[in-house]
Formats: structure tokens, sequence, C-alpha cells
């Protein structure tokens, strides 16, 4: 009986040290300044990594995102401006592919903490405006160039699974009526099908689609814009598409001196393999976005209408520094006034997780007309997320220590796996042993 209530006695002194080492470790971090959680959609936020990362990836454009619920996922990228005494890898590989990044990288949104993929030699070595897809675990990379650009062009598929941060980048060997190697094309995978979009050889452009089986490996020709058709579009590459489940939306995009709008913007029907002109419906007070290419785009399908959100780009004169909404449903185009990029930028790296968060990175800015490149982080929701979500960035803000929790004593204390999963979560760390380290800090 005593042994029992002893035992009682210290799980309650166990957990009053938790709470209290927690509330001191917290209040010496962001918290201090009695800053409060709030919702705040369609408003910019500056990412601050975790102090924790020992490795950063180095400022960069021509790179391509995709995200899922817990990271996103960055590959290639390129940087002339970046000495090669500056870089601070492990090994001198990095010099065969200077200056462009042959690198995969995991950003974990939950312990803002950057992981570099241990896969380098398996990487393709076209780094630079290749197109991405994430489905489910698999990562897609196509086609892109090396340096100097439109030297090298592909049209091959590499996939990684992404759950481990060893596993290979795979080059898929395919058959049948590929399409030109090239770069700066767009993709869209639905029903088993890779759909491949547009992109230039450095010389040409084309708008011509492609689909690749993703069972058989097999690609096939879906349409060649040779002028056959009334509404073809022309040829362009760092255009975006959006793709409502039967059409494609081809937003702008250019060429090495003309861009294209999106007022009227080309649509083409995957089942009826016919390209028609479609009128969007301005906004009411700023009309349509301009003209631009190698802007972002990233969409979200609510269930009743897919949204496509634009933001960044340039027309070869100005950059851009705007966010703009596009309903595939209603065509319907609306600005939004009072979220912008800190500063404008183009051949940045744009995606969106499946809870509606836009996040943004890298890219290329001006500063007193000399350029320069960004690894900053910008994100915002693009919706009112659930509940949950919401709760769950409030869990973040107030305990940013959170991921030095292991898995398991997290799950155990009543936290949902859903939100467990997310973390970056140290295996090996208990709660004896992180209240052991930070008291240490505290005193």
């Amino acid at each position: 009986m005593f042994s029992k209530q002893f035992s009682l006695f210290l799980k309650r002194i166990y957990r009053a040290i938790c709470a209290r080492v927690l509330k001191m470790y917290n209040s010496s971090l962001c918290i201090r300044k009695n800053s409060k959680y709030s919702l705040k959609p369609f408003r910019y936020k500056c990412t601050c990594f975790s102090p924790d990362n020992e490795k950063l990836p180095h400022p960069r454009s021509g790179h391509r995102i995709a995200a899922d619920s817990m990271n996103f996922y960055s590959f290639g990228g390129y940087n002339p401006l970046i000495r090669l005494e500056d870089y601070h890898y492990e090994d001198d590989s990095y010099i065969d592919s200077y200056p462009l990044f042959q690198e995969l990288w995991r950003f974990n949104f939950a312990s803002r903490k950057w992981t570099k993929f241990r896969n380098r030699p398996t990487l393709p070595e076209v780094l630079v405006s290749n197109a991405v897809i994430l489905h489910r675990n698999i990562l897609m990379v196509y086609g892109g160039t090396g340096s100097p650009f439109g030297t090298r062009c592909s049209n091959q598929l590499y996939i990684c699974n992404i759950n481990d941060d060893t596993n290979p980048m795979i080059e898929v060997k395919s058959t049948g009526q590929l399409p030109l190697p090239q770069y700066g094309q767009a993709i869209v995978y639905h029903n088993e099908y890779l759909y491949v979009i547009g992109g230039t050889t450095g010389f040409e452009y084309t708008c011509d689609i492609h689909r690749l089986n993703i069972k058989t490996f097999d690609w096939e020709i879906v349409y060649l814009c040779n002028g056959q058709g009334d509404y073809e579009p022309e040829g362009r590459y760092r255009h975006e598409v959006g793709f409502d489940g039967k059409r494609i939306f081809v937003l702008a995009g250019g060429t090495a001196d003309i861009v294209y709008d999106m007022a009227n913007i080309p649509v083409f029907d995957i089942e009826t393999k016919v390209w028609i002109c479609q009128k969007t419906i301005p906004d009411h007070k700023y009309d349509t976005p301009r003209a631009r290419r190698c802007h972002g785009a990233a969409q979200i399908d609510h269930g009743n209408a897919v949204e496509v959100f634009i933001t960044g780009g340039t027309d070869g004169v100005s950059i851009f520094s705007d966010l703009w909404r596009l309903n595939l449903k209603t065509l319907q185009w609306t600005f939004f006034e009072r979220c912008e990029l800190p500063q404008p930028t183009y051949f940045h790296a744009v995606t969106i997780t499946p809870e509606g968060r836009l996040y943004v990175f890298g890219g290329i800015f001006s500063v007193n007309d000399e350029v320069r490149r960004s690894n900053a982080v910008y994100s915002t929701w693009v919706c009112v997320p659930k509940l949950s979500e919401i709760c769950w960035e409030a869990v973040l803000q107030y305990s940013p220590s959170i991921s030095k929790f292991s898995a398991d004593d997290l799950i155990n204390s009543g936290m949902p796996k859903k939100f467990v999963k997310r973390l970056d979560c140290n295996k090996t760390c208990t709660y004896y042993t992180w209240i052991l380290f930070h008291l240490k800090i505290c005193y």
C-alpha cells in the first residue's frame, strides 16, 4: 500500500517538474516577447529556422519544391554568386555541379529544421527549371537543364521515395513517343498518367502535351501544337498550370522575348483533346494579373472547386511580389492587396500543403539593381483551416521545443498521432533526458 502511494507521489513530482521546466524553457525563447497566437490568413510570415540546424541550404533560384502535411522537399537550384570556399559540405563533390546544387532537402514545418538527403550520387545532373510533383510518398522530378542553360536538357523522369533520406533517386527507363528534351516544363499527375506540357530547348518553345503511363512507363503523344487547331497556344516555358480533373489551364509563361497574360487562358480538355481559349473574370478592382514568367503557382481542391494561387514572377522588366487566386470553376480572379512578398521575387519555388498553407522558398530579388538570391521561407494560409490545424499552430508557437520529446512520450501524453507524425522527433529523447538537458540551460 505504502509503495503504491509513494509511486503516485513520485509521478506527481515528476509531472510538476516537467511543467515547470517546460514553462521556464519556453519563456526563454520567442515566447518571452509575450506574443499571442492569432490566425492570420493571407499574411506572409517569415519562418525562423530552428537554432538546431547544423546546415542550411544556400540561397538559390530555379529550384522546385513539393509538400505534404509534414514537410516540403526542395530539389536542385542555381547560384553563380556563391564562392566555392563558401560551401560547407562534407566532401568535395559539389565542385562537379557548381554553380548548380545537386541536392535534395527536406524542411520540416513543425521543427523548422532542414535535412539534406544523403543520396547525391543518384541525383540527375540537370538541376534547374525541372518540373516536380509529389504523389503520396513518391517525389517525381522531370526534365530540366544544366549550366550553361540549354546546353543539356532532359526528357527523363526520376523518382524518389521520400520516407527515408538515404533512398536513391531512380531514373525511370521509359519507351514510346518521348517528348523532346527540354526545360521549364509543367506537369500534371492524374489517373496513373503524368502529363507534360510545354517547355524549351533553349532555342525553340513548345506547348505540346505528352503523357507517361506510370504503370507501363510508356510515353504517348496527347497533342502536338502544329497550327492545325483554332486555339493552340504559343510555345512557352516557365509557365504554370492548374488542373480540375478534366482540364489543364496554362497560366502565363513566355519566351526570352515574350510573356503571356492571364486574361485569356489556354485550356486543354484531356478527354476531348481540344484546346480552347477561356476568358477569365477580372478582380473587381485590380483586373487580372500582369503577364509574366518564372512565377510560382500551387493549387488546392476544396471539393466544390479548385483554386490556383499565383505569386511573384517577372515580365523581363518588372519583378512582382503579388498574390492572386483563380477559381477554376468560376474563372474569377481575386487579388490579395495585403498579402505581398517582402520583396518582388522570381525563379522562386512555391507549393501548398493539403491543409491549405502556401510556402515560398528562395528565388531572385533585386537590391539597388543588384541581383541577389534568397534562402528565406515565407508562408501563409490561403484558406481558413480546420480548428485542429489552428490548435496545432498554437501548440508549436507556445512550445517550440516540442520536437525534442520522443514520439512515444508525446503520444502517451495524449497528443494525437496525426500531429506527432508531423514532428521531426528525436526518438532517443525522453522526458527525463530532456529535463536534465534543459535544467543545465535554465540554471
